[in-house]
């Protein structure tokens, strides 16, 4: 039987920093709310570097990616990430066939994204794909608040979080969205790592792989993932939770979670008592739906 490593170090010192006390401005003192300009970006990555550093720039901005088009990145734009880091409220809105990539055959290593404390990125109809890093969240590192509507995120790789990393405090809300051939290659999370709160819905887990805990999504102690109306199918860990791990609190609600393998929890395993399923179909892993055996309510092996 394997164990729920916790994953400690950088990601403390990065949330503490953060971290600032004081009474909230009154509404005189608010800022004022920022027009949101909205951009056509024609299909050259350089013109996209531009538009984010431009929309961070202003604050806010909206950004229309081309159809048909790949943003291919060969080199980091900022330090270990393919785009500059989103320091405002981004929302990038692609369409037919638009996707974001680190080019495949670049020896350079970085993520595609990284959402900064404080910032918010919207994405819509856009695949992130090939990011590979040695840190966190391959395809995105989110410490902010993501939004991601009608995405793909497709063999992306990072240490933990292959397709998407969650920090502590940060939000992350996913719909019709599909997160497909991820990989983490330290501990767990092949497609998502979660240390803050993630509200997945109508989505897809499909094929991601972790070599410990959680080769489709893996919560972390304080983390809090809902999981509603989708599928996490024929995803691997080579230890615990085939398709889920826990050590914070899962809640999955409408959910078929079938064909996932790991040593133990194919489906789903936890290290606490706080998961929770409800009108959901937990079926067919292997070697069994959930570890360890009657602890989760609602799933039967």
């Amino acid at each position: 039987m394997g164990s729920f490593p916790r994953i400690i170090g950088g990601i403390g010192a990065f949330v503490l920093a953060g971290i600032t006390l004081g009474a909230a401005p009154s509404p005189a003192q608010a800022m004022p709310r920022l027009a949101r300009a909205v951009t056509a970006v024609p299909c050259d990555p350089d013109a996209l570097v531009t538009a984010i550093r431009t929309a961070n720039g202003a604050g806010v901005g909206t950004l229309l990616l081309s159809p048909i088009c790949v943003y291919n990145y060969v080199a980091a734009a900022a330090p270990g990430d393919a785009l500059p880091i989103i320091t405002g409220d981004i929302t990038l809105v692609g369409g037919l066939n638009t996707t974001i990539r680190r080019d495949p055959t670049t020896p350079n290593a970085f993520r595609v994204l990284e959402v900064a404390s404080g910032a918010t990125l919207r994405v819509r109809r856009i695949s992130i794909v090939g990011g590979s890093t040695t840190n966190f969240g391959g395809g995105i590192l989110n410490a902010g608040t993501v939004v991601l509507d009608h995405t793909v995120l497709a063999g992306n790789q990072a240490s933990n979080g292959g397709a998407f990393a969650n920090y502590a405090g940060a939000n992350a809300t996913i719909s019709h969205s599909v997160l497909n051939e991820n990989s983490a290659g330290s501990v767990g999370g092949g497609a998502i790592i979660n240390f803050g709160t993630l509200t997945m819905s109508n989505s897809i887990l499909n094929k991601n792989t972790a070599p410990i805990n959680g080769g489709g999504l893996n919560t972390q102690p304080n983390g809090v993932s809902h999981l509603i109306q989708s599928i996490v199918v024929n995803n691997t860990s080579g230890s615990l939770g085939g398709g889920t791990s826990n050590l914070g609190t899962t809640d999955l609600e409408g959910l078929v979670v079938t064909g996932n393998k790991g040593s133990g929890g194919g489906g789903i395993a936890t290290g606490n008592a706080d998961v929770s399923i409800r009108k959901s179909i937990v079926d067919n892993n292997v070697p069994d739906n959930c570890s360890p055996l009657n602890t989760i309510q609602g799933c039967v092996d």
